[in-house]
């Protein structure tokens, strides 16, 4: 016949099982990745001038660090800069996407420099140069009560690459069913508007949309707004708030 197992044993094995199935959930609560808000990325042109004839190329090496530690030069990335052909002297550009977190991190640095390589089969390397990488909060105050989705159109360095960041309402959880963070893939999908657009329109106005940029710091940011709002039959429609043709203007 089996062993019976006593009361005193069955009370220690279910102890024992409790501790492994908290254990296992634990390690998988760990090896879920962060969501961190408005994550994404952010993109700085960067620029060479030929000072000299004879360049044959001229290639960008980056790489990201922490603060206040030297770069690890050996996870550099690098880019061969585009010439824009009609410029004299000949400049050479190219855009750099940039994190806006860096190993959890919200200020990082950026170090950079040039190597430019001539058509003698010689090269030159210029100096190092570090940017202090930060963010930078933004808000727009719908007075209006009509917009279910406001987007940021800015750049830096007078709108030398224009990109958006939708700013998210104050009135709804990141990460959520009805957050800017699923917009990627579900814009324009009626379920998705319609619940985003009941949320919003229950709430007291004036509504206050935020968002995060990431940039160069102390570095001139133009901007505006675009304001979408949904209609009777579901379509959206948009508009833009670009202080009537001038546009806005912040630092980082």
């Amino acid at each position: 016949m089996p062993k019976q197992t006593g009361s005193t044993e069955k009370a220690l094995i279910e102890q024992v099982q409790k501790k492994i199935s908290a254990a296992a959930a634990e390690d998988a609560t760990q090896e879920i990745p962060e969501t961190k808000p408005f994550e994404g990325h952010s993109y700085i042109k960067k620029t060479w001038t030929d000072t000299e004839e004879g360049v044959e190329r001229v290639l960008l090496n980056v790489a990201l660090g922490h603060m206040n530690r030297p770069p690890n030069w050996e996870k550099t990335e690098v880019y061969e800069m585009m010439p824009e052909w009609g410029t004299l002297p000949l400049q050479r550009g190219w855009v750099i996407r940039i994190p806006t977190h860096f190993e959890g991190e919200e200020k990082y640095l950026l170090h950079y420099f040039f190597v430019s390589h001539y058509k003698d089969g010689t090269e030159c390397i210029s100096q190092n140069y570090t940017e202090l990488i930060s963010p930078r909060f933004i808000q727009f105050v719908d007075h209006s009560g009509l917009y279910t989705h406001v987007k940021l159109h800015w750049s830096l360095d007078n709108w030398a690459y224009p990109q958006n960041t939708e700013l998210e309402f104050e009135g709804i959880e990141w990460g959520s069913e009805y957050s800017v963070s699923r917009s990627p893939y579900r814009q324009g999908d009626r379920l998705y508007e319609r619940g985003r657009a009941g949320i919003i329109m229950k709430a007291p106005t004036p509504r206050i949309f935020r968002g995060i940029i990431w940039g160069p710091h102390k570095e001139k940011v133009d901007y505006c707004f675009n304001l979408i709002t949904i209609d009777q039959t579901g379509k959206l429609v948009s508009k833009w708030d670009n202080n009537e043709g001038l546009n806005y203007k912040l630092t980082i």
